[in-house]
């Protein structure tokens, strides 16, 4: 009780004044040590447990694992004298986190029994570290050996989808959804089966089932934003994002970073200007590299160099390269030799080694005929060592079949 309740002095002095301590008493004191984030004191405790039952070994390595020390969490998992589920659920739920997925799989293909949380974190694991194919081949191996998959998993598994960004998948997730038990009322599969339906260009489906919501928040509202963005429909994404204001919604710095994305792939410059204005004005933000980032894009795609660069010129913390190379990029479409060597010599202090910089700028002098500027930055890649990577072709199947059974939703 006094565990549970964070009083874990309390509990080490019921514990301390035992005459008699079983491995329950042990481990329920261990457990406390670990839930209040002390594994010092835990890890001192079962070292001198006089018998350690498997609940302890467990405590102990989903206390590694919750606070990020996986070294210390591998040597106690590989000590066990005996291991089950919840053991390797640990251990590939600390390594997917972590980002080593290869190790998480291994330890997958090596648990002997595998429950439903065991799927989830691996699914998970790949659908968070950008992994979705991955994700989908576990799920369709889940339901190759039957078992019904719970909301955690479906989430994850339209999470895959959207990442992977076809109409077709999407619509298979769709129909299995619809036609399984879960309840599509729970806020989190609603929004999710929503941002899937938005990312994958099914926006009918999306806006269906987001004006059927009977309270929207601002993850659906950045979900379809985004969308529209996506798919060209940049006005009807600002008008989205004003509505969503005057439904009382307070936008925050994610979806101020949806919001001037969309306007900058819409070439909508006087609108991008007026959300970075009420960003910094209205809702007291401060703006992020992203932000910038995003309004040096919609300023040089416009073809106002020079404003772009003054506005990276102007923040109060070091631009990064991506918006450098955003504006580089510009210069390169709209031929402005001056500013684009400006721009790259930046770039060249910043990522000395990043051959895209040296290629743009390259381009720029290409263009402009001056061809022994692109000997000269040519030979100097060579003195650097920076060589520019070879380019390649995806070839993406319009009917992937890959991996979605039809004959499951007929």
């Amino acid at each position: 009780m006094y565990g549970k309740c964070g009083e874990i002095e309390f509990a080490r002095k019921v514990f301390d004044g035992m005459c008699v301590r079983n491995e329950v008493s042990w481990t329920s004191m261990i457990v406390g040590y670990v839930n209040a984030g002390d594994l010092i004191e835990a890890k001192k405790l079962f070292d001198v447990m006089p018998k350690r039952n498997m609940v302890s070994w467990n405590a102990m390595i989903s206390g590694f694992v919750r606070f990020g020390d996986l070294k210390s969490a591998r040597k106690l998992f590989d000590e066990m004298p005996e291991r089950n589920v919840v053991s390797f659920t640990a251990m590939i739920d600390g390594f997917a986190k972590a980002g080593d997925m290869a190790s998480a799989r291994f330890l997958f293909d090596q648990s002997p029994v595998k429950d439903i949380v065991s799927w989830s974190a691996l699914i998970s694991g790949y659908v968070q570290n950008g992994q979705p194919n991955e994700a989908v081949e576990i799920f369709l191996k889940m339901q190759s050996m039957n078992i019904k998959p719970d909301e955690f998993i479906v989430v994850s598994l339209m999470s895959a989808c959207s990442q992977i960004g076809s109409l077709e998948q999407a619509k298979w997730v769709d129909s299995y959804v619809s036609q399984s038990s879960l309840d599509l009322h729970q806020v989190h599969v609603l929004a999710a089966l929503i941002d899937m339906n938005a990312k994958c260009g099914n926006m009918g489906r999306a806006t269906m089932l987001f004006e059927k919501m009977p309270k929207r928040d601002l993850i659906c509202f950045c979900s379809m934003i985004q969308g529209l963005s996506i798919h060209g429909h940049g006005v009807q994404a600002v008008s989205l994002f004003r509505r969503m204001i005057n439904e009382g919604i307070t936008p925050d710095d994610v979806a101020f970073t949806v919001i001037l994305n969309a306007c900058s792939h819409a070439g909508l410059v006087e609108e991008g200007y007026r959300f970075f204005d009420s960003m910094i004005n209205e809702y007291s933000l401060v703006p992020s590299t992203y932000h910038y980032a995003c309004m040096v894009d919609l300023l040089g795609r416009s073809g106002k160099l020079r404003a772009a660069y003054e506005l990276l010129k102007s923040m109060l913390v070091e631009p990064h390269a991506g918006a450098w190379g955003a504006l580089l990029g510009a210069c390169k479409l709209h031929n402005d030799i001056e500013l684009g060597e400006e721009i790259a010599a930046q770039l060249f202090e910043i990522e000395p080694h990043n051959a895209c910089s040296y290629v743009l700028l390259s381009d720029i002098y290409a263009a402009a005929d001056r061809w022994l500027d692109v000997s000269f930055l040519r030979n100097q890649m060579i003195e650097m060592g920076v060589k520019k990577k070879p380019g390649r072709s995806l070839i993406y199947s319009a009917k992937p079949s890959v991996w979605y059974p039809y004959e499951s939703v007929q």
